[in-house]
């Protein structure tokens, strides 16, 4: 699609030079964690919902299709395209906080909103917004909200699809669905904005959206603790969740070469970019390690409690140690360490990312029957796994050295035999995109396939929204 095309002037016409940016402007920006780039395609960027729909609806009439563009933080190829005849619409023009009630305690967004712009405004007004991850600087609510995204609060405040009140939508053929209720409890027939959550825009874009807050916490205390051993992990986590009287907000669990890639010199040396949360002490020490983090309404009274169920799991041996933060910067170090997903993807290229979701009490042994999987086929591969853990989700990193690009469809196939014996999920949070769309077709029950298309097909018959992902 070349700068000449007729409908670019139109659009340009119309709606102003900022809306439209031309295929040699467009292409080389990022658009994902990965490294890929926009296309020589054209790229639209509508100031306003009635400018989104009326772009959605021209290129629709045009045969031309769309892929949504958010914060270019995808892992999951949803940004790439399939077809050959897509251009992208960006919602980066419409970044405004509408409207944020503290009584109400609901935020009313545009879809391009930054994730921490939205967090840095709820808590200004005393509030926080449930869902926070490492991406929060470029990932956008229209993102989140496309791929249901979850992140390090789940476990107490739940994924994307938890926070969602109301929803403006813009179907294939330019139609402005109006969802935009603003009470949490809505039985007024079927629930259409849950068809477009998690969709990855290939039933609707999402323009604005009614987000539920609540009130901020007062305290928040973290630690790591070294572990006895693995299989103790359900244990462990039911002891903390009844201990701190559900003020418990993370848990996130590090396999010890996962530590080790964040804390060891590389293999060429280079000095690495976080330290061990206990000094003097080495990943390999111990088999697994968990970052908790505690949040609750009294600094005192909870910083008290937080330190007595520690030392209750110390004395008995239920922990082999524990490193505390004792301040804001140390807690905000031990996130670093485990949100640092650009060191990954250095130290490890070339890799495969999956992120995939066990029940908690087989997640060990999953990650042991995948890695001996993995060893007995290709000797030399590794194995990264980290993850929440206590909402399911494990990510799983992996590398072949050389070849491993080429080998990443039978990467995976190893990685989700575990998976689909334990009735759980090849997709936990990143979504399907185009990387996993295959690998949904065998793991997933073909009357649950063919209903997926008859949605696919009734809202969007011309595949103009991001075609060829997740169906």
């Amino acid at each position: 699609m070349d700068d000449a095309h007729p409908l670019l002037a139109t659009l340009a016409a119309r709606f102003g030079a900022a809306a439209v940016v031309s295929p040699a402007d467009a292409a080389g920006r990022p658009i994902s964690i990965g490294g890929d780039r926009l296309p020589a395609v054209p790229l639209l960027r509508p100031a306003d919902t009635a400018e989104a729909a009326a772009m959605v609806r021209l290129v629709h009439e045009a045969g031309i299709a769309l892929v949504p563009l958010g914060g270019g933080t995808g892992l999951a190829g949803g940004q790439l395209p399939a077809s050959g005849r897509e251009w992208y619409l960006s919602l980066e023009r419409m970044r405004a906080i509408e409207e944020l009630d503290a009584v109400s305690r609901i935020a009313v967004v545009q879809a391009g909103v930054v994730l921490q712009a939205l967090q840095e405004a709820a808590a200004a007004a005393g509030l926080l917004f449930g869902v926070d991850l490492g991406g929060r600087g470029a990932a956008t609510v229209g993102g989140l909200l496309a791929t249901n995204a979850g992140g390090e609060r789940v476990l107490r405040l739940g994924m994307m699809r938890e926070q969602v009140l109301g929803l403006e939508v813009v179907l294939a053929d330019g139609t402005v669905l109006d969802l935009m209720e603003r009470v949490l409890k809505n039985n007024a027939g079927y629930d259409l904005k849950q068809l477009f959550i998690g969709s990855e825009g290939t039933l609707g874009i999402v323009t604005r959206a009614v987000l539920r807050l609540r009130p901020a916490f007062a305290s928040r205390h973290a630690a790591v603790l070294a572990l006895h051993a693995l299989d103790a992990l359900p244990a462990l986590l039911t002891r903390l969740e009844s201990g701190l009287g559900g003020m418990l907000s993370a848990f996130e669990l590090m396999w010890p070469e996962f530590l080790a890639t964040m804390t060891e010199p590389g293999p060429d040396g280079a000095a690495p970019p976080h330290r061990m949360p206990l000094p003097g002490a080495r990943p390999q020490e111990a088999p697994g390690w968990v970052l908790i983090e505690a949040e609750g309404g009294d600094e005192a009274a909870d910083g008290a409690r937080f330190g007595a169920v520690l030392e209750a799991l110390l004395a008995e041996g239920a922990i082999a140690d524990a490193a505390v933060a004792r301040s804001e910067a140390e807690r905000r170090a031990f996130w670093a360490m485990r949100n640092d997903a650009q060191h990954i993807v250095r130290r490890w290229q070339p890799l495969v990312s999956l992120d995939v979701s066990v029940p908690i009490a087989q997640m060990v042994s999953y990650v042991d029957e995948t890695r001996r999987a993995l060893a007995a086929r290709w000797p030399a591969a590794r194995l990264l796994a980290f993850g929440h853990v206590a909402d399911n989700n494990v990510h799983m990193i992996v590398t072949l050295g050389a070849g491993t690009h080429e080998r990443c469809d039978e990467i995976a196939e190893v990685v989700y035999a575990g998976v689909r014996a334990r009735r759980g999920s090849i997709s936990a949070e990143h979504g399907v995109g185009l990387d996993k769309r295959a690998a949904l077709a065998r793991h997933r029950p073909p009357e649950a396939l063919a209903l997926m298309r008859r949605l696919k097909a009734l809202l969007d018959p011309q595949a103009t929204l991001n075609p060829g992902k997740v169906v």
